[in-house]
């Protein structure tokens, strides 16, 4: 069994604090990790454990490896952050977890228990899963100092193309009749309310006026025009208050097709190499915020400088006019994947609406640049 056998020095074992709060730190300090083991080894046919050394963690979660008498390896992961929108954010994980085990080949850990209370036994919320072996692609081909992130050209086309495979057939083509999080009932899976827009919503319209209702810019207007120095700031800036109420005003435009009533696919909310069995935060979308991968993300070309492209619109830096280029291989390959449904390459097909996908989720993280002139585009489109 691969979990027995693999050497795990081999594997990628840091920690790291992100931010002033010592999260990682004190969450190892709050955790009962001999209640841990008692549970795990309860619910192991009574095999005794122990804790290994190894441990690493993300922004929002730490992972320690339990081994068990017979070389058999769980995951004790933790979760860093406790807010009530954080522990929200967990259980709709672990239900996407169940979903995506129950529903689809995707290889992801099966869950043996977990608590989201703060004042469990163990002391922290957390969950007791399966430990599937390997680097993450982030991780892989020598690591971050070796590649930056990005996946080498010579394995690049295959890893594209086994990404694509499952973005069709193990996730797109879970789909749902409302947009929202994934609730496990008694009588299967159902569709739930954002946590910060409420819902679930029946329509593609209603979710983007939801979404315009509640969209803020995490930066005020001073500490924009600092991050400017110089340039067109205030285009900028009024692109920015803008850009909430033209996603409201043109939300029934944005939705006047087939689309607009259902069903609507499981996306992934932050499809990396580098957590790709990480499903927090996974929900139902419109169709025009399905987009790609996001070790394929690019910034629109009229979201960002004029100066980035060329006399032919294409990116002047290299790296990103290979990112464009494989964009339109991963559409290829997500065509040869589909069969009879093209859901998936239609929507990756539709420059404006990956532009428009891509707007959304920048400004929630506070990126600068030209909504306005996605916008135009998109009313270009529309009309």
């Amino acid at each position: 069994m691969l979990s027995k056998s693999l050497n795990v020095d081999i594997l990628n074992w840091k920690s790291v604090e992100y931010g002033s709060i010592n999260y990682v730190s004190e969450a190892i300090q709050k955790t009962n990790w001999v209640e841990f083991c008692q549970l795990a080894s309860r619910l192991n046919n009574g095999l005794s454990c122990v804790l290994l050394d190894k441990i690493t963690n993300g922004l929002n979660n730490l992972v320690k490896l339990i081994q068990f008498e017979d070389g058999t390896r769980w995951i004790a992961r933790i979760r860093l952050r406790t807010s009530a929108a954080d522990l929200a954010k967990m259980r709709s994980e672990i239900q996407v977890m169940h979903l995506i085990k129950e529903r689809s080949h995707l290889l992801i850990p099966k869950v043996f228990a977990y608590n989201t209370d703060k004042n469990n036994p163990v002391g922290v919320p957390f969950i007791l899963m399966e430990f599937l072996p390997g680097n993450t692609g982030m991780d892989s081909f020598g690591g971050w100092d070796a590649h930056h992130g990005r996946i080498p050209l010579v394995y690049r086309q295959t890893f594209h193309r086994s990404v694509a495979k499952s973005h069709v057939l193990q996730m797109t083509a879970l789909r749902f009749p409302k947009i929202g999080t994934i609730i496990k009932g008694k009588d299967g899976y159902d569709i739930g309310p954002f946590e910060d827009i409420g819902g679930p919503f029946d329509t593609a319209a209603a979710f983007f006026e939801a979404w315009a209702e509640h969209a803020r810019f995490p930066f005020r207007e001073e500490r924009i025009r600092e991050m400017m120095r110089g340039g067109p700031t205030d285009e900028v800036l009024k692109a920015i208050n803008e850009f909430p109420s033209q996603i409201k005003a043109m939300a029934g435009l944005l939705s006047d097709h087939d689309g607009n009533n259902g069903p609507f696919p499981l996306c992934h909310a932050d499809f990396l190499h580098s957590n790709i069995i990480d499903w927090e935060g996974a929900c139902t979308l419109p169709l025009e915020l399905i987009t790609f991968p996001s070790f394929l993300r690019a910034s629109p070309a009229p979201f960002d400088s004029p100066e980035n492209f060329d006399k032919d619109g294409q990116p002047v830096d290299a790296e990103e006019k290979q990112r464009w280029q494989d964009r339109k291989d991963y559409v290829q390959m997500v065509q040869s994947a589909e069969g009879g449904d093209n859901v998936l390459s239609t929507c990756l097909g539709n420059e404006k609406h990956v532009a428009l996908a891509y707007c959304m989720t920048a400004f929630k993280g506070g990126k600068l640049g030209f909504y306005n002139r996605v916008i135009d585009e998109l009313g270009r489109a529309d009309q």
